[in-house]
């Protein structure tokens, strides 16, 4: 398909790992799966070791579907170093628990390593692959690191460093033969343990990463990190990540993750959440990407059929975006443990996919209907979907929020978009979406620029306009002019000429009055000023929609969910006419589905359809094509009819 020069292509952004490979992180497969703590002892699990309650319970998880799981040797007990500590607080040597002498020159405890060894015989046996974090010295909001470092930051303290790059050293030379492991992980969630310098924290997973590969450079390194950001001036920022993983991950709870939690879990916000982080770290890393954590908090936050129903999207969704993987929090419930976090933090006593009991909840079993489905199809891998715009998003400040609006307006238009940071080179693509920000130095001039240039080649570039951004030159590039700008909020109603009958609320935390020189108004605000304007610049166009849209679909609760939603996402289906965007299937005006697209070669296109809505709906569309093998879901040429929180799994052929 081509727009005024620009062809659309299945875009791909950055390289994928040249080695090493894994076959579960290859594209188009999906695993699933849990993060694992021994029900009887939680993280106490080595040094409270039981073998015999390990070995039932892996048996009943590999029984109930369970594929991969990612697994943690507690800092603390496997290198458990004191110290002989002189005036002032330094070490004039170090030493083992207990204050005896080291066992080894890594001050590793052997026995903990044969309880692993052991652990990881026992996951072979029962077919469960493993995701090692090595390094796991902070856990459920808690610190486990060896005694000695308990009041430095491990990340940055030079002594802290040499340790643990020891400590992985012996690790991984010692369990690198086990074939139950598939991948390393630097260990969970590590920058939380003090990641508060870039530089600090690059050295320190550059070190790791290196003792990992020192040792076993067969397998991939995942990240295991949270809550990264876009900015790259971050202290853990997503690009550096990448840099020295071959996999990024992603642990997507709803409440702990700006913009997110403020609808139920098995509705639109949530249940994308995960996809649209994962694809983030994706397209700004350039490597693959799984959500390696996910879970509802517990019942006291979320029923069992809601969590249930929210799990099935999530997993649907993140297949047909090509996330390698879903692993749930955690494996079994530990209501019978008495300690921190379990006696603290009481939800963290019920999150399991099995009962104490080991019977299934609601959420083990829809893994294993989700897997059952796909094992059901002819074909074994889903082709990598066709993706036909750019959320260009600042990469000066944290763009997560408003890049999360602009990709849940996308997907309600029927937009399938990928991220791209704005002080980086850009994919091509016939639409492009650059993203509101409240800061006047959101975007370089330089950033600015490389958008114009694109659309000055045949593009079609949506600015979402907020009253605090400075962008230059605004009339030479969108045939807009700026009256004034004042720090005052202010409320305006638009109507779109395409959608009359259907105003958009909109509000601005400040005033920044706009007159439509050259452009052409396609939406005005009752008060006659632009609401949204089009100008031609170069070959291709310049829309202008005067608000912040991509931040007010993260602030508002009523521009996602329900009957009747606030329609902000028909300014990007305009955007998507006048870029021309076309698929093999165009849905009519239903935001509640999403649709992605997959040429699978001759002629022939697999489209998953997905509803985020906890209610039936039925979705008009027109097929450009013939409707082949439908695998899932009641579908015709004119309709999809989904049940609530369902997916419709159909291929369409050329005619």
């Amino acid at each position: 398909m081509a727009l005024a020069g620009v062809t659309l292509v299945a875009l791909s952004l950055g390289a994928q790992p040249s080695a090493p490979r894994c076959e579960i992180f290859d594209d188009g497969g999906f695993f699933v799966g849990c993060n694992y703590w021994a029900r009887h002892a939680g993280m106490y699990m080595w040094s409270q070791w039981k073998p015999d309650l390990v070995e039932k319970e892996l048996a009943e998880l590999s029984r109930n579907g369970v594929e991969v799981m990612r697994v943690f040797p507690l800092w603390s007990d496997f290198q458990p170093l004191t110290g002989d500590c002189r005036a002032g607080g330094s070490y004039r040597s170090f030493r083992f628990r207990d204050n005896r002498p080291l066992p080894n020159l890594a001050g590793v405890d052997d026995e903990m390593i044969a309880r692993f060894a052991w652990f990881c015989d026992c996951a072979e046996r029962h077919g469960i692959r493993l995701i090692v974090g090595i390094l796991t010295g902070w856990m459920s909001g808690r610190q486990f690191v060896p005694p000695v470092f308990e009041e430095r930051n491990v990340l940055s303290d030079p002594a802290a460093v040499m340790w643990g790059t020891r400590f992985t050293k012996y690790f991984v030379k010692a369990l690198k033969d086990k074939r139950a492991i598939v991948a390393w992980d630097y260990g969970n969630e590590c920058n939380c343990m003090g990641a508060t310098d870039q530089a600090a924290f690059y050295n320190w997973m550059d070190h790791i990463g290196m003792a990992i590969r020192s040792q076993d450079s067969t397998r991939p390194i995942v990240s295991g990190m949270h809550g990264l950001k876009t900015s790259e001036s971050a202290a853990a920022p997503i690009r550096l990540n990448a840099e020295v993983s071959d996999v990024l991950c992603t642990h997507p709870y709803c409440f702990y993750v700006p913009g997110c939690g403020k609808e139920a879990f098995n509705t639109m916000r949530t249940e994308l959440h995960p996809t649209a982080e994962s694809l983030l770290y994706r397209d700004l890393g350039g490597k693959p990407c799984f959500i390696e954590e996910i879970g509802n908090l517990g019942t006291s936050c979320t029923s069992d059929a809601r969590s249930a129903s929210g799990l099935r999207v999530t997993m649907f969704s993140a297949w047909a975006n090509d996330l390698k993987g879903c692993l749930w929090w955690c494996n079994s419930d530990q209501e019978g443990l008495e300690f921190p976090p379990y006696d603290l933090t009481p939800n963290e006593r019920e999150l399991g996919l099995l009962r104490t009991d080991y019977t299934p909840k609601p959420v083990m079993r829809e893994m294993q209907e989700f897997q059952r489905f796909r094992a059901s199809l002819p074909f074994r891998r889903l082709p990598r979907r066709r993706t036909n715009a750019v959320i260009v998003m600042p990469e000066k400040r944290d763009g997560w929020e408003s890049a999360f609006g602009a990709y849940l307006l996308c997907r309600q238009a029927g937009i399938d978009p990928v991220f791209a940071g704005a002080e980086h080179e850009l994919p091509d693509a016939p639409l492009y979406v650059l993203c509101s920000d409240a800061s006047s130095d959101a975007y370089t001039y330089t950033a600015q620029r490389r958008v114009h240039a694109k659309t000055a080649a045949g593009a079609t570039t949506l600015l979402l306009y907020s009253g605090a951004s400075r962008l230059t030159h605004l009339r030479e590039y969108a045939g807009v002019e700026v009256d004034y700008c004042a720090l005052t909020s202010t409320r305006r109603t638009i109507e779109l000429t395409a959608y009359p009958g259907c105003p958009l609320q909109v509000e601005d935390r400040a005033t920044c009055r706009l007159i439509a020189r050259e452009a052409e108004m396609l939406g005005r605000a009752s008060n006659g000023e632009p609401g949204l304007t089009r100008f031609r610049h170069g070959k291709g166009w310049t829309l202008l929609a005067h608000g912040p849209l991509d931040r007010l679909t993260i602030d508002r609760t009523d521009a996602l969910t329900g009957a009747h939603v606030m329609p902000y996402y028909l300014v990007f289906r305009v955007a998507a006419e006048i870029a021309g965007l076309k698929g093999v299937v165009a849905k009519g005006d239903c935001p509640w589905v999403g649709l992605t697209e997959h040429p699978a070669g001759d002629g022939r296109t697999i489209v998953v359809a997905i509803n985020f809505e906890p209610r039936a709906i039925t979705c008009p569309i027109k097929i450009d094509g013939a409707l082949g093998a439908v695998w899932r879901g009641k579908v015709s040429a004119e309709r999809i009819e989904l049940a609530a929180n369902e997916a419709a799994v159909f291929e369409v052929t050329s005619r």
